[in-house]
């Protein structure tokens, strides 16, 4: 199916959102595009038909004028900001080969020495490596690529507009050779398809491997409940049920993360696998800092490194520790005591 790009114009940049709202700990974000050509099979922002005029022809939009607006923004700005990309759509879809809005508002951050953190599945972001680089030394530059899976044939199923794993990889790899705080989004796990043991262990090695300077681990959020079902029903129909308990979605209104009973078996899996692969900056997702107390006291004592590694896991969540961490890197990034600082309580980078 043909995608036609339609350009719009943006009338803000710098949107706000709560901390627990997004997988970087950041207050402000911005989307380049409204629409999405990956058209992953858990998300809601993929493109569709809009109207029987358009059958043929789905729709992005392109918010040309955003590096303008943000100029005039960042400019009246008191403070600094941190603003995050990749929010509800990948800023590195196809579209942007031709538009160019990311590279573009990337080198406004840059020029105004604004930092920012983005989040893909695209290897197209390497185009921008010059920016990056350039970025990663004089202001805070964080970099995720979301992996699922290393299965290629299951990759191409659930995202199937997105570059291989291979691919992501290996942008991975280049990115931190050229001084990029880059790490991995094993997100989302899938229930029943991509959370066994082997799978999880795969990507995290992968991503060690490659140079990946943190990894984060969310579970499958039901923002998409309708296309979820029925991906479920034409290719995991013996999972179907089991969606249905964990997200309830017989009720009249699904939950948006999966019960806690997974959850915490999930990521107590998850931690320990990274720990078992030595990977030192790790962190799962929870939707509340609630659920992150919950889950650290409950498994007191039963991860390695004990109990400095909850207490400096758990001050990860707590908002002012995160403003504490997030100022550091960002001012001191550079000092040899910052670094020993924001190592010791294991800074989840964003």
């Amino acid at each position: 199916m043909q995608v036609k790009y339609k350009t719009v114009k943006c009338k803000k940049v710098l949107g706000n959102l709560a901390v627990f709202a997004t997988r970087f700990w950041t207050k402000k974000s911005f989307d380049p595009y409204i629409g999405c050509e990956l058209s992953c099979v858990y998300c809601n922002t993929g493109i569709s038909p809009t109207s029987s005029s358009e059958k043929n022809s789905p729709t992005v939009f392109v918010k040309v004028d955003a590096p303008e607006v943000l100029r005039k923004e960042l400019e009246m700005l008191k403070r600094k900001i941190v603003l995050n990309m990749g929010v509800a759509v990948d800023p590195y879809q196809p579209a942007e080969e031709k538009y160019q809005v990311t590279r573009r508002i990337l080198e406004v951050l840059n020029k105004y020495k604004c930092p920012f953190a983005l989040g893909t599945k695209s290897d197209l972001i390497l185009r921008d490596l010059d920016i990056l680089s350039e970025a990663s030394k004089k202001l805070h530059c964080c970099v995720a690529l979301s992996i699922t899976t290393l299965n290629e044939k299951l990759a191409k199923l659930l995202e199937p507009n997105s570059p291989t794993p291979k691919r992501r990889l290996m942008a991975v790899r280049e990115l931190s050779n050229s001084g990029v705080m880059v790490g991995i989004w094993l997100t989302p796990i899938i229930p029943f398809i991509t959370d066994d043991n082997e799978n999880i262990t795969e990507v995290v090695k992968a991503a060690k491997e490659n140079g990946a300077k943190f990894i984060l681990g969310g579970a499958l959020d039901m923002r998409a409940p309708q296309k979820t079902r029925k991906f479920l029903e034409k290719y995991f129909p013996k999972y179907l049920h089991c969606y249905e308990k964990l997200y309830m979605l017989e009720s009249d209104g699904p939950t948006y993360y999966p019960v806690d009973s997974y959850l915490y078996n999930l990521y107590k899996r998850f931690v320990s696998i990274c720990q078992e692969q030595g990977v030192e900056c790790f962190i799962p997702h929870f939707s509340s800092l609630r659920q992150a107390l919950l889950f650290y006291l409950r498994n007191f004592a039963k991860f390695k490194g004990t109990p400095v590694f909850e207490l400096t896991q758990i001050l990860n969540y707590l908002p002012i520790s995160q403003d504490i961490f997030q100022i550091t890197q960002i001012k001191h990034g550079n000092n040899v005591l910052a670094k020993g600082f924001l190592k010791a309580f294991r800074y989840f980078p964003h």
